[in-house]
């Protein structure tokens, strides 16, 4: 009989690499068998006590917070989506980034090389639609950050966003006063052309 092999036990986000044979938790997300692991992707939210407890900390102060700004009150959490980036030329110094499901660890890459071959190819109007993306993590956060650093003087980076867990992660960061980010696609670019003032 040959050796069992040997499984390593560790953490990694966002995945959680446990013994063979034990059942993972409940609360834990969809899981999927590679070889002789099993491996578990966390699906870790904002859940909706930190959400209201946001909203009562904005409308004490007035509503002075990116959040305070957008009507949650017909919005419901979005279902799971496959992942999705595209990339549209609208000018000679416009490109429009869109990104649809979830930016984590293993797909914030795809936006940040998608981001810097806009600025390789001169584009410094750039907008990034995050309209349709359901989860951000502090990867693609760092992504956004690396890009806002290397635009050229003059160069603008505008984020169409109105999904409030994803605002969720710029604001607990404190970069909500760092990027220009306005609800909608138009409103974004409207700013990448200089015609209207950032939101934040």
């Amino acid at each position: 009989m040959g050796a069992i092999p040997r499984i390593l036990v560790g953490n990694y986000a966002p995945w959680t690499f446990v013994r063979l044979g034990r059942r993972p938790p409940k609360s834990a997300g969809a899981s999927c068998r590679i070889g002789t692991c099993t491996c578990q992707r966390s699906t870790a939210r904002f859940g909706p006590e930190l959400l209201e407890l946001d909203r009562e900390r904005v409308n004490a102060k007035g509503g002075t917070t990116i959040l305070g700004k957008l009507d949650t009150s017909t919005q419901s959490e979005p279902a799971p989506t496959a992942f999705g980036i595209t990339c549209q030329e609208l000018d000679e110094s416009t490109n429009v980034v869109s990104v649809q499901g979830e930016l984590d660890l293993t797909t914030a890459p795809r936006l940040k090389w998608m981001l810097l071959d806009c600025l390789q190819a001169g584009r410094n109007r750039i907008v990034v639609d995050l309209s349709k993306t359901t989860f951000m993590d502090s990867t693609a956060l760092g992504v956004l950050v690396v890009v806002n650093r290397r635009l050229d003087p003059g160069a603008r980076l505008a984020i169409a966003c109105a999904q409030e867990n994803v605002l969720k992660i710029f604001e607990l960061s404190g970069m909500d006063g760092v990027f220009a980010i306005l609800p909608t696609i138009e409103e974004a670019l409207a700013f990448a052309h200089g015609r209207v003032a950032g939101a934040t």
